[in-house]
């Protein structure tokens, strides 16, 4: 710990120059401005990109001699000796080439959700969009390739359950990415939107860098800009929260703190289960940042205590059931990045969890404790031909759980795992319009498995706006924690993923259209209705996904208004789990669309917001009738409303309510495992605890440049 604080010491008081300030203009060769080219000086954070008048300005605290990069796609590069001795100004002209491709774009399967350039969605997107309630993993639902299943609020990808997709948080894998859950309670992601400048959403055929997920990788990016001194307040139906951001010169530090209370809400919402402890929960956040010449360093931790109970009606006991959860989760995760002569780039990073929570269901008490941790480093090389990555890492899980009925004689089972994995991955302008990708990467479990994982992707770009792109790789993940705990004998699920891509972007349009298909192997199967300690496991299981994603952005056509349209076609078949033979599971909806609109209104200062999500039946087996899987739920459809009012530059109301139509969705059936006296299976509906969720809150910022504000974060 000790170096740690020192280390935290050191870059606190670290000395900084007085910034100067680099600005200018960018035109073609008509002498015409050039928006969004990228502007920064090589071997540093600091620039900027060009507004539409082609202006750009940064600030900088190197002087010297430097080398001041110009890029964007369809003009060539262009690199400008400086000497900085005081603030300066440049105009710049840059020649066209439609033989531009920029590296970002080549791999079909990811989706960039951030500010850089051809992002799908911003943080603004995600946290704007009726239905998200702020929530990142809600606005991913509404992109192409995803899925999220109503009674649990995880994310899917492609025909793949909720294990199947990792997040990360600046390539540093998350332990636990959700807040507690039991007995059909969804989720929420952990973590806000505000806290990263993009998120690097991939529905597959992702690069080496990233491994253990069989279907997607959600890497999270922090922002790496130093925070402004600010404080925000805000009150809502559903908590309250604090904020604070001091600036140091190069440094940041923010604090957050919220707490959340369904109890008072609970009471003017009817509910489909008994509350005894609605909702509660406390938690905090620390977010230090320290920018230098040759380096950013980013260090953040979290903590939430969880608490709740309820009772339900179980058809497995034929009574109402009480179920309760405590928790407490804690994580930290430092990232350092600091560029090094040449053009090459050092990363290293460190994540640690922990979770300590009990469970207590019916007659039994499930006291639960996860650790985890996960380090890496790599190194990147940037050319003008090609680009070069090579790194290790490290991951180590353990779970230590005990089963135990009226406190006596507890069951304890766990274990502890620990894999490395080594992976490289280059990236070659092959032509002038085509670039491809090559990776592998190596995992040892220091058991049983090892493998080698090829990835590779190839871009054509015929002009400016177009590309097609394809996308293939072999991917490995080892047993889920609620299996594994049950039996450490068992190996690793595989996957292969081929990916087809066709992309038109222009400035406020983007389409995609993209082909896929994977092949399981390996899954886990066994012969219980849930996994438990004396259930069978094997890996006996298969299966085969395909299907088609459709994606529209506009924010063009009409002024003030921005939407999207989003339509996912998944043909699943696979066997795993308790299953009889490979079918489309029971998680998955084979028809997936929304529709995302948002207007501003500026008579009223307000935006409005209006999402559609419409969501074809699921199969669930009803044992009452012959055959396996042969009974199918009917279609949902959600019609979700959002309203944000600026009652001043600095203070928001904002109102929010999902299911405006009142819709009853059902999201599957359970059945007794033993008949009745008649003969029958007695099933129950699986619904959400409320039909609708409504939203209303106030929040306030205060800072010293009085424009700030929270309209980002809702």
């Amino acid at each position: 710990m000790k170096p740690l604080i020192a280390l935290v010491l050191f870059i606190l008081i670290s000395t900084s120059s007085k910034a100067q300030i680099i600005s200018g203009k960018v035109i073609n060769t008509k002498r015409k401005p050039i928006s969004n080219v990228n502007v920064f000086i090589v071997g540093s954070y600091d620039g900027g990109s060009t507004d539409s008048l082609g202006g750009f300005s940064f600030k900088t605290e190197t002087t010297g001699k430097q080398v001041l990069q110009f890029s964007s796609v369809g003009y060539i590069g262009k690199s400008l000796e400086i000497e900085i001795v005081d603030s300066l100004f440049i105009e710049v002209s840059m020649a066209a080439e439609d033989n531009q491709i920029e590296a970002v774009t080549v791999r079909a399967g990811q989706l960039s959700v951030g500010n850089q350039n051809g992002a799908v969605l911003s943080p603004l997107d995600i946290v704007t969009t009726a239905g998200s309630m702020g929530n990142i993993v809600a606005a991913l639902g509404k992109l192409p390739g995803a899925q999220i299943a109503g009674e649990n609020g995880r994310l899917m990808v492609r025909g793949g359950d909720p294990s199947e997709t990792q997040t990360y948080i600046n390539g540093i894998l998350v332990g636990q990415p959700y807040t507690a859950s039991a007995n059909g309670v969804p989720v929420r992601g952990r973590f806000s939107p505000f806290l990263f400048k993009g998120t690097n959403f991939s529905t597959g055929g992702y690069g080496a860098e990233f491994g253990n997920a069989l279907s997607g990788i959600l890497n999270l990016t922090s922002s790496q800009d130093i925070e402004e001194p600010k404080t925000e307040l805000s009150f809502s139906t559903v908590g309250l929260g604090l904020s604070n951001s001091q600036k140091w010169g190069n440094s940041s530090l923010s604090l957050n703190a919220s707490y959340t209370n369904l109890k008072p809400y609970n009471s003017l919402i009817n509910q489909n289960i008994t509350w005894h402890k609605p909702y509660e929960q406390a938690s905090g956040e620390a977010n230090f940042r320290n920018k230098g010449k040759h380096h950013f360093f980013n260090l953040y931790a979290s903590f939430a205590a969880e608490d709740f109970s309820f009772t339900d009606y179980s058809v497995q006991y034929s009574q109402d059931i009480k179920t309760a959860i405590y928790s407490d989760n804690y994580y930290l995760n430092s990232n350092l990045v600091y560029y090094l002569p040449s053009n090459w780039k050092l990363e290293t990073g460190l994540g640690i969890s922990y979770l300590d929570r009990s469970l207590r269901f019916h007659e039994f008490t499930i006291p639960t404790k996860e650790r985890g941790s996960h380090a890496k480093a790599l190194f990147k090389k940037n050319a003008n031909l090609w680009n070069f990555m090579v790194g290790a890492e490290h991951f180590y899980s353990a779970v230590d759980e005990k089963f135990q009925q009226n406190e006596d004689n507890p069951f304890s089972y766990g274990f502890n795992r620990s894999t490395a994995a080594v992976f490289t991955e280059g990236q070659y302008r092959l032509f002038s319009k085509m670039t491809l990708d090559l990776g592998l990467r190596y995992v040892d479990n220091f058991k049983n498995q090892r493998f080698l994982e090829p990835r590779a992707a190839l871009a054509y770009i015929p002009s400016t706006n177009h590309m097609l792109s394809l996308s293939y790789g072999k991917y490995h993940q080892d047993p889920n924690a609620d299996i594994f705990k049950f039996d450490t004998d068992l190996k690793w699920k595989s996957t292969e993923h081929y990916i087809f891509n066709y992309t038109f972007n222009q400035k406020g349009q983007m389409l995609r259209l993209e082909g896929f298909l994977k092949n399981y192997h390996d899954l886990i199967t066994y012969n219980s209705l849930i996994p438990q300690y004396n259930s069978t496991f094997a890996n006996n299981g298969y299966g085969k996904v395909k299907g088609i994603d459709f994606f529209w952005k506009d924010s063009k056509t009409i002024p003030n208004l921005q939407y999207w349209i989003s339509y996912s076609y998944t043909d699943p078949k696979k066997l795993e789990r308790n299953y009889e033979y490979a079918v489309q599971p029971s998680y998955l909806a084979k028809h997936y669309f929304s529709i995302v609109g948002k207007y501003w209104i500026s008579s009223w200062r307000s935006q409005v917001g209006l999402t559609n999500t419409y969501i074809s039946g699921r199969p669930y087996n009803n044992p009452n009738l012959s055959g396996f899987m042969q009974s199918m739920t009917k279609a949902q459809n959600d019609l979700s409303f959002s309203w944000s009012f600026l009652l001043t530059q600095q203070k928001i109301l904002f109102f929010s309510v999902t299911n405006i139509l009142g819709n009853k969705p059902i999201y599957g059936y359970e059945y007794s495992p033993s008949r009745n006296a008649t003969g029958q299976f007695e099933g129950r509906a699986m619904i959400p605890t409320a039909k609708r969720f409504a939203f209303v809150g106030f929040f306030w910022t205060i800072s010293k440049n009085k424009k700030d504000n929270q309209l980002d974060q809702l």
